[in-house]
Order: structure tokens, then sequence, then C-alpha cells
């Protein structure tokens, strides 16, 4: 049986919540403790009470995220990783993006989430490296082991870790992008169509950038 949620719980997890959505909005520094406070219905002091202060809190919304994450696509990053064939390795990778690409480009319920962790990767703060170790680096590590099997080079050399944020970096630029993206392309709006049209595409480029390097193996 699950554990009841206690009041102080819910408090805590309702000011996480609102952080992350003004953050996203508005950015860090353009927040104060009294907006986040009204929009969790609670005490501006909780704000210290659990946090130590809005830094902390800070801390408290990106590992909150880096949870979030993990639940929808974390799992794949995490569990051991078998030896693949060049094309075995090439199908999980695509896969991997795929499932990466659907939570960044069009979960309605992530909007918030990815407003937030954009706002925050524009600048080193006290948050980098919560983001770092717990999301992007072993997000990259597992696509570099992936690239490194699926074209025979080694998965640590520099050569692989920059053509691995070559193509994860297409997903974020559909994102950050994405008003003058659908501007562009006379879209109004992004719903599963469009989202397979992009997921279509940076899958095909994905695996043109291997076949490439493969010949370089």
């Amino acid at each position: 049986m699950d554990r009841p949620i206690s009041g102080a719980e819910v408090t805590r997890n309702t000011l996480v919540e609102s952080a992350i959505r003004l953050f996203g909005d508005k950015g860090y520094d353009a927040v104060s403790t009294r907006e986040i406070a009204d929009l969790a219905a609670a005490n501006i002091g909780s704000i210290a009470y659990h946090f130590g202060g809005k830094p902390g809190l800070r801390v408290a919304c990106a590992e909150h995220v880096i949870t979030m994450i993990r639940g929808i696509v974390g799992p794949s990053f995490s569990r051991p990783l078998p030896r693949l064939g060049q094309n075995e390795a090439l199908s999980t990778m695509e896969e991997m993006l795929r499932v990466f690409c659907n939570f960044w480009l069009c979960n309605p319920d992530s909007r918030i989430y990815v407003n937030f962790v954009l706002r925050e990767l524009l600048e080193v703060n006290n948050v980098t490296e919560v983001f770092y170790d717990g999301w992007m680096k072993p997000m990259h590590i597992r696509f570099c082991e992936l690239f490194g099997m699926a074209t025979g080079l080694d998965p640590n050399s520099d050569e692989v870790k920059i053509a691995v944020f070559s193509f994860v970096g297409q997903v974020f630029h559909f994102r950050v992008g994405r008003p003058l993206i659908m501007r562009r392309l006379g879209w109004t709006e992004i719903g599963d169509p469009e989202v397979k049209s992009i997921i279509d595409g940076l899958i095909r480029n994905t695996r043109a950038i291997v076949l490439a390097y493969r010949g370089q193996s």
C-alpha cells in the first residue's frame, strides 16, 4: 500500500510545480518568492522552510524535472546495455531518439518542464551540474555507446561525442525554433501528423549520420 502523502509534502510539491512553471515562463531572476507562494497557495515562509530559500527551490525544481524525465525516457539510459550488432544498435538508437523526441516536442504535459530546462540551459548556474550529472551526461553516454556499436568507432572518442551531439541537437532545434519552423512550414499547430513528420525526418538524418561514420571505422 502506498504511504499517504502528508500536508507538508503536498505543500513542497506544489511549490516546486509552481516554481517550475514561473521560472520557465519568466526566468529565474524575474520571479519573486511571493509569486511562487501565491501560485502555490502557500505561506511564503514555507519556501525557506522546505528549501532554505529561492536558490534551494531552484535546485529542487531541477531534481524534480530530472526525476520526471527519467520516468519517461530514463529507463533506456540506465539499463545494462548488451553487446549489439551494428544494425541492432542503430535500431535501438532510433527508438530511444523517437521516445525522446515525443517527450521533447509534443507531450502537452511536458511543456512547462521543457520551458524550464531551456531557460536553465542558457546560463551556468547552481543547477547546471544537476542537469549535467542527472540527465545530459548519462543520456549522451548511452547514445555514444550505441553509436560506437553501430559504427565500430570508439564510443569515448571526441569524434563520436560530437556526432552524437549533432543528431541530439536536432531535437533541441525543433523545440527552440518552434514558432519560426511552424511559420515556414505553414503549420498552425504541431499535432500528431506534424510530430510524425518531424520525427521521421530526424530518424532519417540520424541513420544517414551513422551510415556515413561506418565507412570510417
